[in-house]
């Protein structure tokens, strides 16, 4: 399974589809009723940010005039998606975890309810921390049933460390023997990645067949090493 680290790099993309042709073709050439929306929001606590791929006919579809997609705080502010890599995104300056995803057609309105899972905090040792002892982390369990990654980086490191939990366990430990580091090395900064993922959102009705948009809460915290 494809870690939330290398995920947060990359758009969401369509699962792969032939076509005959290598133009896309419009929204406006289907009704509403025949797309499909492939959606995911991701918010770090500050910032969230949906990426949507759109489908016609089984083919990606291209946003035309009338149609449009906006991204909306219910109450607040919203942010109309603009194309990017593979789809669709936008993001808002926000700590909410249900937003509105807004395909408009003319007066017409589909709201597709966003939901991320709940949010966290992450503790870590308050002093550097030995790399030849387990290093300790710990954030808030959820009291849901979440997918969790965690995901360790550093310059350091040969390469990275990345964990799935299939349940929020709340709490990990780096082993020494979990580090890849040519000897030698002195003081390292470890960047700690911790990803809870749901897919609780709904699909507005109207639209066609969808699978539920997928929501990530993700946060991020630096630990100073030395050997």
């Amino acid at each position: 399974m494809r870690s939330p680290l290398l995920a947060v790099l990359l758009l969401a993309s369509a699962p792969g589809c032939s076509s005959e042709s290598s133009e896309p073709r419009t929204s406006t050439t289907f009704t509403p009723a025949e797309l499909s929306l492939y959606v995911e929001l991701r918010t770090n606590g500050g910032t969230a940010q949906v990426l949507v791929t759109m489908l016609g006919d089984g083919t990606s579809v291209t946003l035309e005039n009338p149609d449009r997609l906006s991204l909306e705080e219910p109450g607040g502010p919203a942010q109309t998606l603009v194309s990017g890599g593979f789809g669709y995104v936008a993001q808002l300056e926000t700590s909410a975890t249900e937003l509105d995803l807004v395909f408009s057609r003319g007066s017409e309105r589909f709201v597709s309810k966003l939901v991320a899972p709940p949010p966290f905090s992450i503790v870590v040792p308050s002093t550097t921390a030995s790399r030849a002892s387990p290093i300790p982390i710990h954030w808030d369990a959820a009291d849901g049933t979440f997918e969790t990654w965690l995901d360790v980086t550093a310059p350091c490191l040969s390469w990275p460390i990345s964990r799935y939990f299939a349940e929020d366990p709340g709490v990990y430990a780096i082993q020494p023997a979990d580090l890849a580091i040519e000897p030698g090395t002195t003081d390292c900064d470890f960047r700690v990645w911790i990803t809870r993922s749901s897919s609780s959102g709904t699909i507005a009705p109207g639209l066609g067949a969808s699978p539920a948009p997928g929501g990530m809460q993700t946060r991020s915290i630096l630990i100073p090493t030395s050997p």
